[in-house]
């Protein structure tokens, strides 16, 4: 019984993955509306999204991929999937890859945001089901840190995003109803609901239509596709 009540509850894997994020990201700061000093270092981040995979009943290997769930997308020259399998092992390599935004060397700009947004939305409604949890647990954490800024700076934090505030919002929306769908009930996904509505009342709305009002119909309907198909598969 001693032995059992000085086990740790978290292994030396937790820890290592711990101690690689905070080298991988030790140079990044978490964005911060323009004009303002950044001070919070992006560890915060990654180990709010990890502490939201443990609080949604993740498990730790989840909990792993949420401390490196921004790895390969941020600091993609100095790590690789093969270098996160060898160290954490092909799941946490799995759901970081399902993670990543866009492929490696995409340019992630406004020309190719509506690309890059609606594949990952639609990968949503596919994607193995342990990479749900962190992705929802990074949403959370992004949206709350939106909400937290424009209280700070109303207005100015959308001048960070390659979007218009309403697609952004759309973005959030359009997330949490895959989430919900598939992770549902979970009190992350939940979080996730009531601040995807906080953010679609301060942006405006979400009416992509509209910001994407210069794209013919066709080429507009062309580039929400795959997200549709999606949609109807699981649905």
């Amino acid at each position: 019984m001693a032995a059992e009540e000085n086990d740790p509850v978290y292994g030396s894997v937790y820890r290592d993955a711990l101690d690689y994020a905070a080298k991988l990201h030790r140079r990044q700061f978490r964005k911060v509306p323009e004009g303002v000093e950044p001070t919070v270092p992006y560890l915060a981040h990654l180990l709010e999204v990890s502490a939201l995979v443990w609080l949604g009943g993740g498990d730790e290997t989840q909990a792993i991929a949420g401390l490196l769930h921004d790895a390969l997308e941020d600091q993609g020259p100095h790590t690789s999937p093969r270098k996160l399998e060898k160290k954490f092992g092909p799941d946490v390599r799995r759901i970081v890859e399902a993670c990543t935004d866009g492929a490696p060397g995409v340019v992630r700009d406004e020309s190719t945001w509506l690309e890059r947004k609606v594949a990952h939305l639609a990968e949503l409604y596919a994607v193995d089901s342990d990479a749900l949890l962190v992705l929802a647990a990074d949403k959370v954490s992004n949206a709350r840190a939106i909400l937290d800024d424009e209280a700070i700076a109303p207005g100015e934090v959308w001048a960070r995003f390659n979007a218009p505030r309403q697609a952004i919002a759309w973005y959030y929306d359009e997330a949490t109803a895959a989430l919900a769908l598939r992770l549902p009930d979970n009190v992350v996904t939940l979080r996730l609901v009531r601040l995807a509505a906080l953010l679609a009342d301060s942006a405006g709305g979400t009416d992509l239509r509209a910001c994407y009002a210069a794209m013919a119909d066709d080429e507009y309907e062309d580039a929400l596709r795959p997200l549709a198909e999606a949609k109807t598969a699981a649905y």
